[in-house]
């Protein structure tokens, strides 16, 4: 303290006086051993038994709150909780939907994760397919469904608007290329291993409606729903048909009932007949021979009996007793139904005219030789085939 702050006392007084230390107490402050500080007092508890009945109080209160919050979080998810991921193959996503069994008509009904010949597409490539199936009584739009291997994938195929009739099926290509066009093949986004895999199949509002779990599969085999819960590796597969093997024999036997004909074919037009834009290429004569429309909506056109699925038809009907005219120029157009043409022309050496249904299964086909220049393949009443100078193209033959 200065010497301007400190207060006199009055003459004759002392100030405070420290008291005299008690006999062994230093005077001035105890001597502080080496290497250690100097020690606190330890603080009192303050309060004595009531603070301590608050403590407890506190900590059964929190007991009960806990046990509250746990029971109620219980009865909210039974299972857990609905935790999510982004990874791919989410193995808890997949197991959570395993039991799924949708009261509805559209199902996964037929799988493929290692075709090798039994079906081939237009670029001649042989992928994996997954077929759908609808086993209702009436149709359904299938806009805005889609499939994918967990239910957090990120490469999904979502259906455009395309109507699966009661009793139908059909394909999805699992090739890793999107296509998602009505009146076209479907392609998934994604590949399926031959090893072991996941597909499940959501509704239009996202629920997950259907899933499987598939096993390793031999090649050219598939695994086919046997009834509505129970799956088995299948040595018959029916791609686009209902599993049974009467399907199985229909599939690898040509028809002999088909409505609609192969009935004349070109494969050297120089000047019989032109296209649209007045140029000329091969062309394909086709016949409706029943009494009643048909519509070729997703019908072949090929020239390979081991890829009878090389070219598709659009939606085109032919009425009955009517002739359409198909050019095989190569072009591939599908816009005009009035004036199509196929991604594949005919050798003039000759080759063979193979039409598929929907299924891909065999209506109709025709072989053909070395045909000169404007020369057709025609076929008469009596179902014979010869050569003709006065072709037909659109009309009935000579």
């Amino acid at each position: 303290m200065s010497q301007s702050n400190r207060r006199p006392y009055p003459q004759g007084q002392r100030g405070p006086q420290r008291p005299a230390p008690r006999p062994g107490q230093y005077a001035g402050r105890p001597p502080v051993r080496p290497g250690s500080g100097a020690q606190r007092p330890s603080p009192r508890r303050r309060g004595g038994s009531g603070a301590l009945l608050r403590e407890l109080s506190v900590l059964l209160i929190g007991g009960v709150v806990v046990a509250v919050l746990a029971y109620s979080l219980q009865c909210l998810w039974p299972n857990g909780f609905p935790l999510k991921t982004r990874q791919a193959n989410s193995v808890p996503a997949v197991q959570a939907v395993s039991e799924i069994h949708s009261g509805g008509p559209i199902r996964i009904n037929e799988v493929m994760t290692g075709n090798q010949s039994v079906l081939s597409i237009e670029d001649g490539s042989t992928p994996d397919w997954i077929e759908i199936a609808n086993i209702g009584k009436s149709a359904v739009n299938l806009a805005g469904y889609s499939l994918s291997k967990t239910a957090n994938a990120v490469t999904v195929l979502t259906f455009p608007e395309v109507w699966l009739n009661a009793g139908e099926c059909m394909l999805v290509y699992a090739d890793s290329r999107l296509r998602a066009i009505a009146g076209e093949d479907l392609h998934a986004p994604f590949r399926l291993s031959s090893s072991g895999d996941t597909l499940m199949l959501f509704n239009a509002s996202g629920t997950a409606i259907d899933t499987v779990n598939l096993p390793a599969v031999t090649r050219n085999c598939s695994y086919a729903r046997m009834d509505t819960s129970k799956w088995a590796e299948s040595s018959m597969p029916t791609p686009g048909m209902l599993n049974t093997e009467e399907n199985y024999r229909a599939l690898n036997q040509p028809r002999s009932d088909s409505p609609v004909i192969v009935t004349e074919l070109m494969s050297t037009n120089s000047a019989t007949i032109a296209d649209e834009n007045g140029q000329y290429y091969d062309y394909i004569e086709l016949y409706n021979r029943s009494g009643e429309a048909v519509n070729l909506s997703g019908w072949y056109l090929s020239d390979d009996s081991a890829r009878a699925r090389k070219w598709r038809f659009p939606d085109v009907t032919l009425q009955a007793g009517e002739y359409l005219l198909v050019f095989a120029s190569g072009l591939d157009r599908k816009d005009d139904p009035a004036h199509l043409h196929t991604s594949f022309s005919l050798s003039s050496e000759g080759e063979e005219v193979v039409l598929s249904d929907v299924n891909g299964r065999e209506m109709d086909s025709v072989q053909f030789d070395l045909l000169q220049r404007d020369v057709a393949w025609s076929r008469a009443d009596d179902g014979s085939w010869s050569s003709v100078k006065q072709p037909s193209p659109g009309r009935a033959n000579p």
